[in-house]
């Protein structure tokens, strides 16, 4: 009966033009309890350091928010470790994305080659990420090539199994029609293959993003003189608390405005399924 009322409410909602979040919220009501949950948080930290928890230890939100003004606009002196960390990224988290996404069609859509590689694909995902930091250092050196490699490893993994799982959830009834329609075989990945296995794609794009993100941060850690992650550590090793923060929050932007954007363009790829409120039933 409550199911039944609540979609009442969400056709209603629509016949007027009121958008509703998943929750049956307005969006400007989730945006205000989401403003006002942050506030909470930033302002009981702000009260809790120097009180309760010394302030080198844990700094205080406002003097983040100076230091960050600092670097960004007093002195410029992140521009040159955030240029490094995002290349490092965007190259590695590319060419990653883009071999575990082939890698996966292809291994999604054979036995055969599934039945060959799979051992050794388990194998090397076993293996922990940071404990190939070292050696991709002493194969490529301190500088980037080694942690684009790192980065490159992170995200590979993620996209391949994802696209792998998004293969084999294909319904072969709609390939086989396709087919049986005069589809070849590039009609039938662009219009079956890929739509269907589009949101375990997305999904793994998202889950790699913050993964490629440690695995620079992990090389810089090891070694570099250049990065956002050498600069964390700096911080750290000098008690600077106000300036690791400000390098983990540049962080936590850098990764939120990536999967924003991804969020987009999974809203654009995936327009024709349905929405939550369209598969509700009255």
């Amino acid at each position: 009966m409550q199911d039944r009322e609540t979609a009442v409410a969400a056709g209603a909602a629509r016949e007027i033009g009121v958008k509703l979040t998943r929750s049956g919220m307005p969006p400007w009501q989730v945006n205000l309890l989401r403003i006002t949950v942050g506030l909470v948080i930033l302002g009981s930290w702000e009260v809790a350091s120097g009180r309760w928890i010394e302030e080198v230890f844990v700094s205080r939100p406002t003097q983040v928010v100076a230091r960050l003004y600092e670097l960004f606009f007093v002195t410029g002196a992140i521009y040159t470790h955030l240029r490094v960390t995002i290349t490092e990224i965007a190259v590695g988290y590319a060419i990653g994305s883009a071999v575990g996404l082939i890698v996966g069609y292809f291994l999604g859509r054979s036995r055969v080659l599934t039945d060959i590689f799979e051992p050794y694909i388990l194998a090397f995902y076993s293996i922990p990420k940071i404990a190939l930091a070292p050696l991709f250092i002493i194969w490529l050196g301190i500088g980037i090539g080694s942690k684009i490699a790192v980065v490159i490893l992170s995200a590979f993994f993620l996209v391949f199994f994802n696209t792998f799982a998004g293969m084999r959830n294909i319904n072969e009834d709609f390939v086989n029609l396709a087919r049986v329609m005069g589809a070849n075989e590039r009609q039938v990945t662009r219009r079956v293959i890929l739509p269907s296995a589009a949101p375990f794609i997305i999904i793994g794009l998202k889950t790699a993003v913050p993964y490629s993100v440690i695995g620079a941060i992990i090389g810089e850690f090891i070694a570099s003189s250049r990065g956002l992650g050498f600069y964390i550590l700096y911080s750290a090793s000098t008690f600077d608390s106000a300036g690791l923060f400000a390098g983990i929050f540049i962080l936590v932007a850098l990764v939120f405005t990536v999967n924003q954007c991804l969020n987009w363009l999974e809203a654009y790829i995936l327009r024709w399924k349905p929405t939550e409120e369209t598969k509700v039933t009255v």
